[in-house]
């Protein structure tokens, strides 16, 4: 899913209105440029003049008030060559042969959850039957993290998305889960397993290793992107079916659908409805409007899946969509690393839904399923269902 750089949780009433790139206050209250418009938003993110790591440098541009939790090693805020190359090591383990090779075990968890569903009976709450454990259980045997670390580490990924806590508490669960990391990176060069950190902390091609720090906060990231927004983005694209019945009676009439009903759901209800900032290293032009050297940048890819340019009835939800260029997983360098692995998953776990429960719905009115609040990432905390 998509990587998190996003320095605030918002939903769809927060969406800026669609138009030209324009100044605008910060919640720093700094004087920065708003991106919303889709051709626009992918331009910037593919220049390198619009920098991540010029927003951790001394003196940038600040999004918000409170500290940045930034990481100079972390993948999220380098840019070029850097970032090339780390991204280049770690994005061998995401190649499409790779993923689809993954795809039966994929199912295989599913289905194993889905029969521990229909076997305890309606109603289930389809987070803790299906959302959280798939995700976590494939980043796992993907990462050779253990699985029955699960409780721990989750409550310090919890506390690193939180928007809301302390700064000191965030830092401490970010320290907290680095040490776990590190203490596992070290288990695995001296004993390797088949698995993605073994292979990464015992990688050598011609010079190609990763430094241990490089690889402790890779792994951290994988780790928490890797099931933090696969686990919201299933809850919140079913909640939206659901609300829907005629769209999930559409899928369960053709089954086919899927693969575009699942790019449909991550355009128009995105579980990490990114506001993404950049510091520009030079003055820059987009689309007419010059912004000078060392500005901050906000991009909103959530305006930009919205665009009417690019999308007919934009606001609303076409399972039948062909040609879905949405940006939920970004775009240029810093496109999702792990964005094949989630389709796989969301897609697996969809067309299992819709198969094996063709009568599937929401088991209290929309309107009292909680949701994340103070949060990176957006999504029902439970999903009441029955059958």
């Amino acid at each position: 899913m998509p990587i998190v750089d996003s320095p605030r949780n918002h939903d769809e009433r927060d969406i800026p209105e669609i138009g030209p790139v324009r100044r605008w206050t910060l919640p720093s209250g700094e004087e920065g440029y708003l991106v919303t418009r889709h051709e626009d938003v992918r331009r910037v993110l593919s220049d390198p003049v619009f920098s991540r790591a010029a927003t951790l440098e001394p003196g940038a541009p600040r999004y918000a008030p409170r500290p940045s939790l930034g990481v100079p090693d972390s993948l999220l805020d380098m840019d070029a060559p850097r970032h090339t190359r780390l991204r280049g090591i770690a994005s061998r383990a995401f190649t499409r042969r790779r993923v689809e090779a993954m795809r039966p075990g994929v199912q295989e968890v599913v289905d194993r959850l889905l029969d521990d569903m229909a076997r305890t009976g309606p109603p289930a709450d389809l987070v803790e039957a299906l959302s959280a454990p798939l995700p976590i259980t494939v980043i796992c045997q993907l990462l050779g993290v253990p699985y029955g670390d699960r409780v721990t580490f989750r409550e310090w990924s919890t506390a690193m998305l939180s928007v809301t806590d302390p700064p000191e508490k965030v830092f401490e669960a970010a320290g907290n889960l680095r040490a776990y990391m590190s203490d596992l990176v070290a288990s695995k060069a001296a004993e390797p397993g088949d698995d993605l950190l073994s292979a990464l902390s015992t990688a050598d091609e011609e010079g190609d290793a990763l430094t241990g720090p490089e690889l402790v906060n890779l792994a951290v990231v994988l780790l928490v992107a890797g099931y933090e927004t696969t686990q919201s983005q299933l809850t919140a694209g079913v909640h939206a079916l659901l609300r829907r019945p005629e769209l999930y009676a559409e899928l369960c009439a053709d089954p086919s659908l899927v693969p575009s009903a699942t790019e449909e759901l991550l355009r128009a209800h995105p579980a990490v409805p990114q506001l993404l900032f950049r510091v520009t290293t030079q003055d820059a032009e987009v689309a007419g409007v010059t912004i000078p050297a060392r500005s901050g940048v906000v991009l909103s890819a959530v305006a930009a899946n919205h665009d009417g340019a690019v999308f007919a009835d934009a606001h609303g939800i076409d399972p039948r969509r062909d040609d879905n260029v949405h940006l939920t997983f970004g775009h240029g360098p810093h496109f999702c690393l792990g964005a094949l692995l989630a389709r796989t998953e969301l897609q697996v776990a969809l067309a299992a839904l819709v198969s094996r429960f063709p009568a599937l719905e929401l088991a209290v009115p929309s309107s009292e399923i909680p949701w994340r609040a103070g949060h990176l990432v957006s999504g029902p905390t439970a999903l009441p269902v029955t059958w």
